[in-house]
């Protein structure tokens, strides 16, 4: 992992979905795959990050390019901070993540790249994924 890694899983960080897609990845694979197919789609790297537990960060083997893309270590006791509390959804989230998942994000600001982005994370096994705008957030596949 890079610099830009949260490693430590006491950090505090609170990750501002605004404007982002988020969708769940199980296998890391898949979760690599997504990444890639998701640059070749356009998207810069600085556009991406994912979100997963200390066992998935170390499941999850970037290369070249994809490096650069931030990854936060949530750890067994850490509550994701996030602005949208939907009933249930941080949590559903949160549990995701601590089974070694992967939050794979991607700023995605326009109806287009959220379509584009849909159908990546669909094809690579992505559930739970939302778009969360700057007053609502918006489920797209459950």
């Amino acid at each position: 992992m890079d610099q830009t890694s949260d490693r430590g899983a006491n950090a505090k960080f609170v990750f501002n979905p605004t404007d982002k897609m988020i969708g769940i990845i199980d296998d890391a694979g898949d979760a690599q795959a997504a990444l890639r197919d998701l640059r070749v789609a356009g998207f810069r790297v600085e556009q991406l990050e994912v979100l997963t537990n200390e066992e998935g960060a170390q499941r999850i083997e970037l290369t070249g390019e994809e490096r650069e893309v931030s990854v936060h270590i949530i750890g067994s006791s850490q509550k994701l901070q996030m602005y949208y509390d939907a009933p249930g959804l941080v949590t559903q989230i949160e549990q995701e993540l601590k089974a070694g998942h992967y939050g794979i994000g991607i700023a995605a600001t326009d109806s287009e790249a959220r379509e584009r982005v849909s159908k990546i994370l669909k094809s690579h096994g992505g559930h739970y994924i939302n778009y969360y705008g700057t007053w609502a957030a918006e489920a797209l596949e459950p």
